[in-house]
């Protein structure tokens, strides 16, 4: 990993900050339900597709021995298709192939969601064994960050540590401190901005609320291997950098972006606090930055029947873009 373009990583940070504050200040005629709150409510996460290849074509059976019990979770989230060694043919399937099944047991390439910024690229590939899939599906952090959000929580941040204790202990504390500050300047839309009865609001399972926190992962935890290669991946460059990176996830799973080394700072984190605390200017999902988390969460028993927002279908809305600057590219 190399940290000599720190410099560009932190414009393009403070790039994004403003972009996102602005957005946030200046709505007028948005829905006041807050960013995290909408999504929360309303947006679904997507499916993952999922490449399986193996040496020769598997049988039936051979795929639901792999699958296991596991089948209807994975038909909620993922949708997979099987290949075998002559059937590749994009590049990128055969390179992952090569590197990950050296002798030809198989290979589970797993991509981002269709509908997000990210789709066609390959958020991880792991070796085909046993428990591969239940490693895909979920992990002890991903646990914890669905039960976060679902008690709640307007974000967490996840920060995927760069193995240098000082650096990792500074962000975590940058991080941890603005947050603690955001949750006492930001302000809750009233029941009548939100344009809903107080009892409305009263009567939630989940209570409306201004909190944040931080959970810090390993980079080279093996528990956690399907996770951190989500979040580096999403990235061309976010492997180069021996530095911490910092996610901010939110409603359903929902990631907004990177912050890296000396782009976690007090500005860029309140940045994005504003934003995903905001009025929901766009309701639309797919015009919204970032990609989701493949979670495992019972979302909408968590809400329950009384909800806050009101859908919205995208015919009715007049989305407004929000364009993330590209990172630095080598």
């Amino acid at each position: 990993m190399k940290d000599n373009s720190i410099p560009a990583r932190y414009k393009r940070s403070i790039i994004i900050a403003t972009i996102l504050f602005c957005m946030s200040a200046s709505i007028l005629c948005a829905c006041q339900v807050p960013v995290f709150r909408y999504a929360l409510e309303r947006w679904v996460p997507e499916k993952y597709p999922v490449v399986v290849i193996t040496k020769a074509p598997c049988s039936s059976r051979e795929k639901q021995n792999w699958l296991g019990d596991r089948s209807l979770r994975l038909d909620d989230q993922l949708q997979i298709q099987w290949k075998c060694e002559s059937d590749l043919r994009r590049p990128e399937e055969l390179e992952s192939w090569e590197r990950t099944s050296p002798k030809g047991a198989g290979t589970v390439l797993t991509y981002y969601p269709e509908k997000s910024e990210l789709r066609g690229k390959i958020a991880s590939a792991l070796p085909l064994k046993e428990d591969t899939f239940e490693r895909v599906l979920k992990s002890k952090a991903r646990r914890e960050i669905a039960s976060r959000l679902a008690s709640g929580e307007s974000a967490v941040w996840v920060v995927v540590t760069s193995g240098i204790p000082e650096k990792d202990t500074a962000a975590v504390k940058a991080i941890e401190t603005q947050l603690k500050l955001d949750e006492k300047w930001l302000k809750l839309p009233t029941p009548e901005e939100m344009e809903i009865k107080s009892e409305t609001l009263n009567s939630v399972k989940i209570k409306l609320k201004v909190a944040f926190s931080v959970l810090s992962i390993s980079r080279d935890d093996p528990q956690e291997r399907f996770l951190v290669d989500c979040l580096l991946n999403s990235e061309e460059d976010l492997r180069d950098f021996a530095e911490p990176i910092a996610f901010p996830v939110f409603g359903r799973g929902l990631v907004l972006y990177a912050l890296v080394g000396k782009g976690i700072n007090s500005e860029t984190i309140r940045a994005a606090s504003s934003f995903i605390c905001g009025p929901c200017s766009c309701q639309v999902k797919e015009q919204n930055p970032g990609f989701d988390l493949l979670l495992e969460g019972s979302w909408d028993d968590a809400l329950g029947d009384v909800l806050i927002s009101q859908a919205i279908s995208a015919e009715e809305t007049q989305p407004t873009l929000l364009q993330i600057p590209p990172g630095r590219r080598k």
